[in-house]
């Protein structure tokens, strides 16, 4: 947990402005995405998302953005995004899901928006969402046993696998023609209704709040997160 007070938007403008201090005009455009973006940032919890798409992406300007890594430390950008436009166009079918959440919600912080119009091809997104659903399957009971020994740790294992939960369902309610929920409780409940996901198990995963996971029992949540799993690659398939 993050102590001290925090304005993602303004990290998000540190960050973006060390990337332009090392390498200039080779920075086409950065991007603002995830809770930063959406609305549902938590300052005492989440890390800022940033995607920075350059002309290129070689050793040369690897080595020029090492001394902005610093910076993006600080700002909680922890795992930036870097792409090359080349590399962003051959990887769209790659990630269609991931590039499809930037798309439907982000905020061009420099340059061009390099994600607003990405074509987003719908066998290559059923594909990932059910590849990814099913590792998170098998992902989910180490992870658990590797976390959830301690309270701080079981917050967190919850944390991920509420996060991954909704990438995944709402790549399939963009599959099923529905627009994507701007928050995790319209999520929820468009969740329930197309898949007949139980709410209230759900919303115990994507529930956000600093002390909600506090009063709600890890193995209560597992057992939640186990169905809600099995439900969402079944409406995958």
């Amino acid at each position: 947990m993050w102590r001290r007070p925090f304005n993602g938007r303004a990290a998000a403008g540190r960050a973006v402005s060390a990337a332009l201090r090392a390498v200039g005009d080779r920075l086409v455009g950065a991007t603002l995405y995830g809770s930063a973006a959406g609305g549902e940032f938590l300052p005492a919890h989440s890390d800022v998302n940033v995607a920075f798409v350059f002309s290129a992406l070689g050793p040369e300007e690897l080595e020029a953005l090492r001394p902005a890594h610093r910076v993006w430390q600080r700002s909680r950008v922890i795992r930036p995004l870097l792409l090359s436009r080349e590399g962003l166009n051959r990887s769209i079918d790659v990630f269609p899901l991931e590039y499809l959440l930037i798309r439907e919600r982000h905020e061009t912080l420099h340059g061009e928006d390099c994600f607003a119009n990405l074509e987003i091809d719908r066998k290559a997104l059923s594909r990932e969402i059910e590849r990814v659903l099913r590792a998170q399957e098998l992902g989910l009971a180490w992870t658990y046993v590797a976390l959830a020994g301690t309270p701080a740790g079981a917050r967190h294992w919850a944390g991920r696998a509420g996060t991954a939960i909704a990438a995944s369902a709402s790549g399939l309610l963009h599959l099923a023609g529905e627009p994507i929920p701007a928050t995790r409780g319209d999520l929820t409940k468009r969740c329930a209704a197309l898949f007949g996901i139980d709410a209230e198990a759900l919303g115990g995963l994507l529930d956000r709040g600093p002390d909600v996971r506090s009063r709600i029992e890890a193995t209560r949540l597992l057992a939640s997160a186990q169905t809600i799993l099995v439900r969402l690659t079944e409406a995958a398939d």
